[in-house]
């Protein structure tokens, strides 16, 4: 009699299926912040590259991630004494906030020519300075337009009364500072001075005078490669804008000739302030580290 074998299929065994490999989406990770005024009033508006001449939307030049911090100093004309003395504090405290992760772009009326020729003098990064021919920035801004901005003289007239401080707030009182100095700000030279016989560890009589009076020294032989060629701009004033994303952080308007941005004072409210961002965040699957910023 022939054995008969029979085969049993276990129930519980399924023929083994090759898996389709499982794909990886990759998404870009979306923040969507609400603009601050100043932001908003700066969308659209071009500057120029002192580096290159190319003609470049300001804001274009950093994104607005929330957190990140940016400041835009905008300079008077390149032939100022308020652009002198602001770009030589500027330049000494530009590195301590880079390594903060904090950028600077540097704004400045005039041309691309004068722009080059101030960082030139000023040794000021070329990199980080850009020129607003006509104002735009400035205007947009809502900066002070200085003495009559509606009467039809000469700007150069306009400039004798700024100078007595008449529509040019505080101007007076400052170059009086600069003669009998101030006790409560930093002194104007470092190390070892002729001015150490008064004191130290202040702004000693004298001392700022004498800085502005090297300056006007500097500038007088070099007006026409440093003034702008629209002789509107030299009685326009100028000021100080700080973003963290796209909030503003800080704000300072120029009153007048030399009322430029106390830089001490930036530097403290950059690196201590804890702005709150209206941010919506769209997080997906994947984060391959990049980072779109859209602006509502």
């Amino acid at each position: 009699m022939q054995a008969t074998h029979q085969l049993r299929v276990r129930s519980d065994v399924r023929p083994a299926v090759r898996a389709a490999p499982r794909q990886r989406v990759v998404r870009q990770r979306v923040v969507r912040v609400r603009a601050g005024l100043e932001y908003e009033q700066l969308q659209g508006l071009k500057v120029v590259r002192a580096s290159t001449g190319e003609e470049v939307e300001l804001l274009s030049l950093w994104q607005p991630l929330p957190g990140s911090k940016t400041i835009i100093p905008f300079m008077t004309h390149f032939a100022d004494l308020s652009s002198w003395e602001l770009a030589q504090k500027l330049v000494k405290v530009m590195p301590t906030l880079e390594a903060s992760s904090v950028e600077v772009f540097s704004v400045g009326l005039g041309t691309q020519a004068n722009a080059q020729e101030f960082a030139r003098i000023m040794r000021f990064p070329l990199d980080r300075l850009f020129a607003d021919p006509d104002g735009v920035c400035y205007k947009a801004l809502g900066f002070s337009p200085g003495f009559a901005p509606d009467l039809q003289i000469s700007p150069y007239a306009k400039l004798v009364p700024m100078l007595a401080g008449i529509g040019s707030p505080g101007t007076l009182q400052e170059v009086i500072r600069g003669y009998v100095g101030d006790k409560e700000a930093k002194p104007v030279y470092e190390g070892s001075t002729p001015f150490d016989v008064l004191g130290t560890g202040y702004q000693r009589p004298m001392e700022l005078a004498t800085l502005r009076l090297f300056n006007m020294i500097g500038i007088l032989p070099k007006w026409a490669e440093l003034s702008p060629p629209n002789e509107e701009l030299l009685v326009q004033q100028g000021g100080t804008v700080a973003f963290e994303g796209t909030d503003t952080m800080f704000r300072h308007d120029d009153s007048g000739i030399l009322k430029y941005t106390d830089v001490d004072q930036l530097i403290r409210t950059v690196l201590q302030a804890d702005v709150v961002v209206d941010a919506v965040t769209q997080p997906w699957a994947v984060d391959d580290g990049s980072v779109e910023v859209e602006v509502l």
